[in-house]
């Protein structure tokens, strides 16, 4: 009778939990800082232009590093990316769609990228900044423009609380800036906002409010002395408002194929 080593055996442990994601479909990526409340407090707020471009660095390293990778959104220390692995019948998913894999990969480059830009800018962290990752499937690419969507429908809100909480901070006691955003519309913080602070929210940084994106735009190149349009990454600072504008998304993600084909 042949026993059961032990490399085996611990073989077959890994194995248990090495949950594996959905091939040609979808794959949504989102990381965020561990404890950024603490690690951002000496910096400028409601928004830091420092903390901003660290993060739009790491943004555009990561988007570069990951297989099948179309679109990255990023607010606060948010960043999601949207990959597919549906563009041709030989593509393989990344990391053999392994969500160990994918999600240590991303968290140690974000993290990586991000303090190697904060250390050349001198930027002025309470702590280390470490990224946490996780990694889903959505069932089609409709879905993942609805991801993204309802991303920026909370930085949106995320951004005009935050402006709101440190506007008012100049003024108020923390206990009654609750009580006067308690059930606020938007109308009633920009309101507020004016009237209390003197403060145009339109006036912070388009990015601030909207968030920012990653993905490949037509550029002009010099290729062995003649120009070439090449697909090239961009960083983009002045989104729209995805629900207004329904065009935007889609036609960034409308190469390759959906499982579910949405007209």
């Amino acid at each position: 009778m042949s026993s059961f080593k032990a490399k085996d055996r611990i073989s077959q442990y890994e194995e248990t939990s090495n949950f594996k994601l959905l091939s040609r479909v979808p794959l949504i990526i989102n990381v965020n800082g561990r404890g950024f409340s603490k690690v951002t407090s000496l910096l400028d707020k409601p928004f830091s232009k420092a903390f901003a471009e660290c993060m739009y660095s790491a943004l555009i390293h990561l988007v570069q590093e990951i297989d099948g990778a179309v679109f990255a959104y990023s607010y606060s220390d948010d960043i999601i990316i949207v990959a597919r692995n549906d563009q041709g019948t030989d593509t393989l998913p990344w990391y053999e769609n392994s969500v160990h894999k994918i999600s240590s990969a991303v968290a140690s480059m974000t993290t990586l990228y991000f303090n190697n830009f904060a250390t050349a800018m001198d930027l002025n962290t309470m702590s280390d900044p470490v990224f946490i990752a996780k990694c889903y499937n959505a069932p089609n690419m409709a879905e993942a423009t609805n991801i993204i969507i309802q991303k920026q429908q909370k930085a949106i809100q995320s951004s005009l609380q935050l402006a709101c909480l440190y506007e008012l901070l100049k003024k108020y006691h923390k206990d009654d800036i609750r009580e006067m955003l308690q059930d606020s519309t938007t109308d009633d913080k920009i309101n507020l906002l004016k009237q209390e602070c003197g403060v145009d929210y339109n006036d912070y940084p388009l990015a601030f409010r909207r968030g920012a994106a990653c993905y490949r735009t037509p550029t002009v190149v010099s290729f062995d002395g003649e120009e070439k349009i090449k697909n090239k990454w961009a960083l983009d600072t002045s989104l729209p408002i995805f629900t207004k504008e329904h065009a935007f998304l889609q036609n960034i993600f409308k190469s390759g194929r959906d499982i579910f084909r949405v007209e």
